[in-house]
C-alpha cells in the first residue's frame, strides 16, 4: 500500500540517504495511484466477484472472469490502496459487461448512487470511487453523453432504481409495467415509458397500491403512446402536465365514471343493462370528450345524460347498434353540451 511520507519527513536532517530515497519512492508510488497521474492503466480480472488491484495505478481496466459476456463486480480488495484513495474504473471490452454491484456486503463493497447497480457496458464509460474505511463510495460517473439511454423491454417487468433517467421502450403485446412505491425509487427518480409495439397492442402501467401518476393508478397505453414521469418520494407526477391517453376502455356498469382529464375518447363495453348515471368528473372549459356505447344482443338499453347537461338526439336502441355521445364543456353555461350520433347497424 503506497502512502505519502509524513509532513517534514524528508527535510529532517536525521534522515539517512536510504530513508530519503525510500521516502521519494513512496511519494512516486502514491502519485501513481492518482487517476491520470501518468501511470499506465492497470488491468484487473474479476475472480469470484472481486478484484485485487496491485496499487501501481489509479485507472483500472476491468475484465470479466473467463471472458464472460457479463460478470458482477461486488468487492474491490483494499490491501494496496490507503483510506481516501480514488479509483477510476472502466470495462475492458464493450462486448463484455461489468455489473458494478451496490452494497454487496463485505469489506471492499461498493456503495453507488441511488442505491442501484451500475453497468459498465462501453469502454468509454467510467466510474470514479473513493475508499472510506472498509467501503468504496461513488464520486462520479461519466461521460454523461447519454442523457436518456433507451432500454427495450418485451415482457412484463418491474421498474428498478437503475432505470433512473432511462426511456423504457416496451415492445411486448399485453405486457405490464409494475411501478414500485415512490419511496422505494426515491425523490427525483425519473423515467419515460413508451409503447413501442408495431401493432395496436396495449400495454399496462400499474402504479403501486394507492399511489397514482397524475391521479391515475393504472394506465392503458396504445401503440405510440408514452409518458415521462418523476417521483417526489411519496407519489408520481408527469412534468409535462396532464398526459392524456388516446382511448380508455370501460366495462359496462349502471354507473359510468368518466375522468375527463384522462382521455378525450372512451369506449364502453356492451350495454347489458341501463346506465342510470353518467358522471363526468374533472371538466375544464373547452374540453371535448367522445364516448362510444353499443347495445348488446338484446338492445333497448338506455343511457342517462350527464347531470345538468344539454344533449340533442338519443342513444340508438337496436340490438348490437352503436352510438357516439359528443360532449363539450361550455365556458358560458358551465355545463356539458353535445349530441348523440347513431351509427348504422
Amino acid at each position: 500500500m503506497a502512502t505519502l511520507p509524513a509532513v517534514n519527513y524528508l527535510t529532517d536532517n536525521a534522515r539517512t540517504e536510504g530513508e530519503f530515497k525510500a521516502g521519494l519512492e513512496a511519494m512516486l508510488a502514491a502519485t501513481k495511484q492518482i487517476p491520470g497521474a501518468g501511470a499506465a492503466d492497470l488491468a484487473v480480472t474479476i475472480a469470484a466477484g472481486s478484484i485485487t488491484p496491485a496499487g501501481s495505478g489509479g485507472v483500472l481496466v476491468v475484465e470479466t472472469e473467463s471472458l464472460a459476456a457479463s460478470d458482477d463486480l461486488a468487492n474491490i480488495i483494499q490491501t494496496n490502496y490507503p483510506d481516501g484513495s480514488l479509483l477510476l474504473l472502466r470495462n475492458n471490452n464493450a462486448a463484455r459487461f461489468v455489473v458494478v454491484k451496490h452494497a454487496a456486503t463485505g469489506s471492499g463493497q461498493i456503495l453507488l448512487d441511488r442505491s442501484a447497480d451500475y453497468v459498465l457496458d462501453d469502454t468509454k464509460k467510467y466510474l470514479l470511487i473513493q475508499r472510506r474505511g472498509t467501503d468504496w463510495y461513488e464520486v462520479d460517473r461519466s461521460p454523461a453523453r447519454l442523457t436518456m439511454p433507451v432500454v427495450t423491454k418485451s415482457t412484463t417487468f418491474t421498474i428498478a432504481k437503475e432505470h433512473h433517467g432511462h426511456l423504457l421502450l416496451c415492445t411486448g403485446a399485453g405486457m405490464t409495467i409494475n411501478v414500485p412505491a415512490a419511496a422505494t425509487l426515491g425523490n427525483g427518480f425519473t423515467a419515460a415509458i413508451v409503447n413501442g409495439n408495431t401493432l395496436d397492442n396495449a400495454i399496462v402501467v400499474d402504479m403501486n397500491g394507492t399511489e397514482t401518476l397524475n391521479g391515475f393508478g393504472i394506465w392503458n397505453m396504445l401503440k405510440g403512446e408514452g409518458v415521462l414521469f418523476a417521483s417526489d418520494g411519496t407519489n408520481f407526477h408527469s412534468p409535462d402536465g396532464i398526459t392524456r391517453q388516446r382511448i380508455r376502455a370501460l366495462a359496462y356498469s349502471t354507473t359510468i365514471n368518466i375522468t375527463a382529464l384522462a382521455s378525450a375518447y372512451y369506449e364502453v363495453g356492451a350495454l347489458t343493462g341501463n346506465v342510470t348515471t353518467l358522471d363526468m368528473g374533472n371538466p375544464y372549459i373547452g374540453q371535448h370528450v367522445r364516448i362510444r356505447f353499443y347495445q348488446d344482443a338484446t338492445g333497448g338499453r338506455t343511457v342517462a345524460n350527464p347531470a345538468g347537461s344539454k344533449v340533442a338526439g338519443s342513444l340508438a336502441s337496436a340490438a348490437n347498434q352503436a352510438s357516439i355521445l359528443d360532449l363539450t364543456y361550455s365556458s358560458q353555461a358551465l355545463r356539458w353540451e353535445g349530441f348523440w350520433t347513431q351509427i348504422p347497424v
